[in-house]
Order: C-alpha cells, then sequence, then structure tokens
C-alpha cells in the first residue's frame, strides 16, 4: 500500500510550509508528497524548492483553481491511496498511521476512509466536525455500505468526509474523472457524492486535521466568495444530479431543485439572466414550488426576486438543504 500527500496552493507560502511539516512529521511516513503550485506569485515554489529539496516534490502551473490542481496532483501521484490537505491546515502526527492502519482492513469496495477534524480559531482549538454533525463512531473502520443513505450531506456546512482528513482510492477518483469540471469552489462536495454514488465509505473515531479559521487567512480565503459564486451553485447543483441518477430522486431530486432555485435568485440578484436555468428545476420531477418559481422566472430577475420578497415575508424562507438522508 502507498500513500501520496497531495497539496494544493495558490500564494500561501508561509501557511505551506507548515502543511509540508505536519506531513513530515507523521509517525509512520507517507510515500510522496506533491504540491501543486497553482500560480502563485508569492513565490511558494522557490520557498518550497529550498527548504525540502527533494523531500517534495513541487509541480508549478498558471492558475487555474483548485479543481485543476488537485487534479494534476491525482494524476502525477503514484499511490494506492490520495491524502489531500490543504495548504493552509496541518496533519496530526498519527494521521497516517490511523487511516493507514484502516485502510489494510477495509475491503475494496471502500474508497473512501476519514477520520474527524479539529477547528483551530484564534481562540485556540474549538469543535471538531464529528461533534458538530453529531456523528458517532465508537470504532475504526466503520463501514457505511450506503453512504448516501448512512452518512449526512450538508453542501452549507463541511460534512464528516473532508477531503483534509480522508483517505482516497486514487482509482477511484480517476475512474470518476474527480476534479474534472475545473471548478474554483465546492469541488469537494462534487467529488464526495460522486464517490459516495460508487463506492462504499469508511470512518475512523480519531480527530487526524487540524483545520484553521484564524483571521490571517481571511483576506484570501475562498469563503469570502463563496455563496456568490456560480461554480458553487454549479457543483451542488450536479453533485445532487448524480446522488438522484444513483440512489432516487428521494430526497435529491428535492435537493437538485432547491439547489436550481438557489443558483436562480443568485443569478437574478445580478440582473442575469435565469430563464433557461430554471427550467433544471424539472430534471428529477414536477412540484408545484417549481412551476410557480419556474413562472415568474419566465418573467425575469425583477419579478423573480419581488415573488422571493413577497414569500419571505409571508414566512416562506427558503434555505439552503440541511441534512440529507436517503
Amino acid at each position: 500500500m502507498n500513500v501520496s500527500a497531495l497539496i494544493p496552493t495558490y500564494n500561501r507560502r508561509d501557511h505551506v510550509l507548515r502543511a509540508i511539516d505536519s506531513v513530515l512529521q507523521q509517525t509512520v511516513p507517507v510515500d510522496e508528497i506533491i504540491v501543486v503550485d497553482d500560480g502563485s506569485t508569492d513565490s511558494t515554489a522557490e520557498a518550497i524548492r529550498s527548504r525540502y529539496g527533494s523531500r517534495v516534490a513541487v509541480i508549478s502551473q498558471e492558475n487555474m483553481g483548485v479543481s485543476v490542481a488537485r487534479r494534476r496532483a491525482i494524476e502525477e501521484a503514484r499511490g494506492e491511496w490520495v491524502a489531500f490537505l490543504d495548504s493552509d491546515d496541518e496533519w496530526l502526527p498519527e494521521r497516517n498511521a490511523a487511516l493507514s492502519q484502516a485502510a489494510s482492513l477495509v475491503p475494496k469496495t471502500v474508497a473512501w476512509i476519514f477520520g474527524d477534524s479539529e477547528y483551530v480559531s484564534a481562540k485556540g482549538q474549538e469543535d471538531t466536525i464529528f461533534r458538530e454533525q453529531g456523528l458517532v463512531i465508537d470504532h475504526g473502520p466503520h463501514i457505511f455500505e450506503k453512504p448516501l443513505s448512512d452518512l449526512l450531506w450538508d453542501w452549507a456546512r463541511p460534512r464528516p468526509c473532508v477531503l483534509e482528513s480522508s483517505f482516497i482510492r486514487r482509482s477511484a477518483l480517476r475512474e470518476l474523472r474527480c476534479f474534472a469540471e475545473g471548478l474554483r469552489h465546492t469541488e469537494d462536495f462534487l467529488a464526495s457524492l460522486q464517490v459516495a454514488s460508487r463506492y462504499s465509505f469508511a470512518g475512523i473515531p480519531s480527530v487526524v486535521t487540524k483545520i484553521y479559521r484564524t483571521a490571517d487567512l481571511k483576506e484570501s480565503s475562498i469563503d469570502l466568495k463563496f455563496f456568490s459564486s456560480d461554480d458553487h451553485y454549479r457543483g451542488v447543483i450536479d453533485a445532487y444530479a448524480i446522488a438522484a441518477r444513483a440512489a432516487g430522486t428521494v430526497p435529491w431530486g428535492a435537493h437538485h431543485a432547491e439547489a436550481v432555485r438557489a443558483f436562480c435568485e443568485a443569478r437574478a440578484r445580478k440582473g442575469l439572466p435565469i430563464r433557461r436555468l430554471a427550467f433544471d428545476q424539472f430534471t428529477f420531477g414536477i412540484s408545484v414550488r417549481s412551476v410557480i418559481s419556474f413562472s415568474a422566472a419566465m418573467l425575469g430577475p425583477l419579478f423573480y426576486l419581488s415573488g422571493l420578497s413577497v414569500r419571505r415575508k409571508l414566512g416562506g424562507v427558503w434555505r439552503p438543504t440541511k441534512y440529507s438522508r436517503a
């Protein structure tokens, strides 16, 4: 079994060095570390080569977004399992040992193994994703045979199976062409549902990753543009469509239609056309809500927003889908 640590980065010179150090400090070493520098302008690549030499492979490319960087790393990797790490986060020392042990015990049907993640803010360590999401794993590896129904999915919040805390079979990512869409946001949510639609997942109780949410990361964080990004909505819509085709339209078809309506609203607020997009609400069925939304969209963005305003005053506030259980 080989493990490839994959780190996409963009203008995170100081933070990516901390991330790489955390990989090199694993009690059980990974087999290779690959950093894809996505067009940084802060000498990130030079700093990595100077500090680590041949211990870290650095691939430089023009700025094309995180999906392209992840895909490039997958193609360059040689490991059976790939382990992503965002350049502003870090692994705990036992991460690779814990996930490698789990990988040696799971059947071939499992393509995604994940551990818990803890948040770090200016106040220090905070909650973990498992506790936040109410997920309890008493021992590992616990296999989720049908992850679309066995796990909680919420596109508006981190999933328990976040990339930074996971082992993923490289063959599955290549087979499903994960990260090939070129999305700059929400590519992780889409990839997780792509894999969940075809393979089983497994979880372990250990906290394996620190995810930083400190003030020094805010200026260049993708979270600032997260909910206004077209790529965000397209990623969510595509993910729910994949789940609906794999596991049935209940509840995934309704979630797909809700995501389309959210995208219509976002585009309407920018004064952009929404008529063609509104048709997508009917991909997996017809509901009264979809018909009303579609009719409003046919009258244009201003009418669509006016209708939403009236509906919200009457108490019908659209909210992002919370937890989806098939």
